[in-house]
């Protein structure tokens, strides 16, 4: 497993697109999928908002997509959104792609908690967040769902 973030470029914007959380989504146009918002959406929100976008690689292949960053409203830096595209899926990916992404924003933010939030029955999602160290902090994100919201403390030496 060789994970890799990556800008998202003219080259590999039309792929990114394409790339869908689950097979069903394959046929459709939507905002949102199951667990996420499509990468199109999340693009946007990056575009507005001023967060990072990341092609997520698995060396040459395009496996996934990410957005995070300083979130004014909350005044706290978050990972806004993480797919994996279904063909990668249950494939082990998980925690290397989220300790990658940890890694990127401690370097570029000297971030020192990381904030998400996460649809309440998404368990896969859930059990590898809490396996990373993310705990609960008892807040609710109220969106098109209602999202418990996870936090990561970082040691101040990492």
């Amino acid at each position: 497993m060789n994970i890799i973030l990556a800008e998202v470029t003219e080259d590999n914007f039309w792929d990114l697109i394409q790339l869908k959380s689950d097979e069903v989504q394959e046929t459709r146009i939507q905002i949102f999928e199951r667990w996420v918002g499509s990468n199109v959406f999340f693009l946007g929100v990056c575009h507005v908002y001023g967060f990072t976008a990341r092609a997520i690689y698995d060396g040459g292949t395009l496996i996934g997509f990410a957005s995070f960053g300083y979130r004014k409203e909350h005044e706290r830096y978050e990972l806004i959104s993480v797919m994996l595209g279904h063909p990668y899926q249950g494939k082990g990916y998980g925690k290397a792609i989220l300790q990658a992404i940890i890694d990127t924003m401690v370097d570029l933010y000297e971030c020192k908690e990381i904030y998400l939030s996460v649809i309440h029955n998404n368990e896969r999602a859930i059990r590898t967040y809490e396996k990373m160290g993310f705990k609960p902090t008892g807040e609710i994100e109220k969106g098109f769902h209602d999202e418990p919201v996870y936090c990561l403390k970082l040691n101040s030496n990492e």
